[in-house]
């Protein structure tokens, strides 16, 4: 599908970088309160234009989530300069295709893991998606798991969800009283005494970020709506992790939140093989399923939610935010034939890994192996995709 007039879903988005708010009722008017009723509508169930809809957590991150990205600026003498610079999402297809897999998991009592390309801004989009609940969900609990906490703070997750929570603490009708405010726990609420007790009152709605570290079993007990497992091609034990958390998530054949893992190839060890395994095998742990278009020789199989690097690539969006897919992938095999002239064997294949045309790419494990290590894993991804693995006598291979 292409995209057209995509501009038209960040009206209140660019009303806010003209104004400097984002509507001109005065406070405390019924168009005030009529206002930010329908755009807490539009965040909890999408909004629909010439007969296109998105969904709510994309409309809310379109229209209410600040984040560094790349913008260009004209100069002077009319040349093109590239900046970063804090300000609003663009309208990017990839993001509307993966936003509505989001809902269909959803409504479908699935989960998602996710395989990506490098720089993607899943953190952005996950933190987005934290705070939507925390302003428009009553009583909603929402994790963030990772194997260590500079995942999570720093420049993680958490640290991006609470930006946004500021600013739209400082922007909107939405404001929300704080019942705990910490680095790695944040609730929205107000005490109240009332004759004599002091009572919880408010949204009472949670984003809680955990550090696992190698204890898996820290997961027990902790049901939301929406959990992350952040940088899971890092995570140590993810596999039991996810294990842990399914039934707190579910009742009877329903599940009762979305869980998401999602991870950048090029990483090694066996948190990424824990990654591999989730994705190559989604209905083993109740994940939504996509056809395998990418892989050579898995056709009729399905796998997670691949994104490929050419999908969402900077300098290679048209005006309505489709992915000009044919002119990214020569722009990257230009620049996997560069990385083919340094001395370190391993940059070309990490490369590849982190800036994936396929999932095969993405799993590669990159090391000093003087095989061709890619036609390695194209050939080890058809015998996993069609089981072959099952068939025949394992033996030993030796040499005499």
């Amino acid at each position: 599908i292409m995209l057209k007039d995509t501009h038209l879903f960040s009206e209140v988005a660019r009303h806010y970088i003209e104004y400097g708010h984002y509507t001109d009722a005065l406070p405390g008017t019924k168009q005030y309160y009529d206002y930010w009723d329908r755009e807490q509508f539009r965040c909890m169930h999408g909004h629909e234009i010439n007969g296109v809809k998105i969904s709510g957590f994309h409309y809310f991150y379109l229209n209410y989530c600040p984040i560094d990205r790349i913008i260009d600026e004209e100069q002077p003498d009319g040349e093109i300069i590239s900046r970063r610079d804090r300000t609003f999402p663009a309208f990017y297809d990839g993001d509307f295709e993966y936003f509505n897999a989001v809902d269909k998991a959803r409504r479908e009592n699935k989960h998602m893991v996710v395989l990506k390309a490098r720089r993607k801004g899943f953190s952005y989009k996950a933190a987005a998606m934290l705070c939507r609940n925390y302003f428009h969900l009553r009583n909603s609990k929402n994790f963030v798991f990772a194997s260590d906490k500079q995942y999570l703070t720093g420049d993680g997750m958490l640290s991006k969800a609470w930006d946004i929570i500021s600013f739209i603490d400082d922007n909107t009708a939405w404001t929300q009283p704080r019942l705990i405010d910490r680095e790695m726990h944040k609730q929205s609420g107000y005490k109240k005494n009332v004759n004599g007790a002091d009572v919880t009152l408010g949204f009472k709605s949670q984003i809680i970020g955990v550090s696992l570290k190698d204890d898996p079993d820290k997961i027990r007990g902790k049901a939301g709506e929406l959990i992350f497992f952040e940088e899971s091609g890092s995570f140590s034990g993810l596999l039991k992790a996810w294990e842990v958390a399914m039934p707190t998530m579910r009742q009877g054949s329903k599940t009762l939140g979305t869980m998401i893992a999602f991870g950048t190839g090029g990483e090694e060890g066996p948190g990424f093989e824990g990654l591999e395994e989730l994705f190559y095998h989604p209905d083993a742990y109740n994940c939504l399923g996509f056809d395998n278009d990418w892989d050579s020789g898995a056709m009729g199989t399905q796998c997670g939610y691949f994104v490929p690097i050419y999908q969402n690539l900077d300098g290679f969006m048209d005006a309505d935010g489709n992915s000009l897919v044919q002119e990214a992938i020569e722009y990257e095999e230009m620049q996997r034939e560069n990385k083919k002239k340094a001395n370190d064997p391993k940059s070309h294949d990490q490369y590849i890994a982190e800036h994936p045309f396929s999932p095969q790419e993405a799993t590669l494990q990159v090391t000093a192996n003087t095989f061709d290590v890619n036609s390695l894993k194209e050939q080890y991804n058809k015998v996993i995709s069609n089981n072959l693995q099952k068939m025949g006598v394992a033996g030993r291979f030796y040499y005499d």
